[in-house]
């Protein structure tokens, strides 16, 4: 495999909308065996893409890439995120965070991002996922205090002292467990 094949296979994905062609590029990198995630990145992120098509690719390279899922899962998460005026598209965030915590229970990342989806305005039914999520899966980060300082954060901006105060207090104390 020549460079010259990779840099025609990533001027397609950043170029095209020809979702047909989109596809047959995606094709000709899985045979040719190429493992760079960033390369199929610049595919996930193109704009062609519809959401089915956005989730087919993710899936299949999260299989095939499996090393690379979290990042993967990521990148996902991130491109729904930024369409967060679409409900579907901001639970397929949701998702793919969730994933991503899966893959890499040790991460503190996913954690943050999803509480950064939590809607302090209106209660949508997206909120209680978010929390169900953080609440069920923190056990296996590595620096909970990062989490929960932004469960802290998030308490303040809702009015509540009194879980504010228990996540901070929290966080406080698991620094000082990691800081040690």
């Amino acid at each position: 495999m020549t460079d010259e094949f990779t840099l025609r296979i990533e001027n397609t994905f950043r170029s095209s909308n020809d979702t047909n062609e989109l596809f047959d590029a995606f094709i000709d990198a899985m045979r040719h065996n190429l493992k760079d995630a960033d390369l199929f990145k610049i595919l996930l992120a193109n704009p062609a893409l519809s959401k089915d098509e956005l989730i087919m690719y993710t899936e299949k390279l999260c299989k095939e890439l499996e090393e690379q899922s979290f990042d993967i899962c990521m990148w996902t998460a991130s491109i729904f995120e930024n369409n967060c005026e679409d409900f579907e598209c901001l639970e397929n965030a949701i998702k793919y965070l969730s994933k991503a915590i899966d893959v890499k229970p040790e991460s503190y990342r996913p954690f943050l991002h999803l509480l950064e989806l939590y809607n302090s305005d209106f209660d949508v039914p997206t909120n209680e996922m978010i929390l169900n999520i953080v609440h069920s899966k923190i056990d296996g980060v590595r620096r909970k205090s990062k989490v929960y300082y932004a469960l802290s954060d998030l308490y303040k901006k809702l009015g509540n002292v009194e879980l504010q105060r228990k996540y901070f207090g929290l966080a406080e104390r698991c620094s000082l467990r990691e800081n040690q």
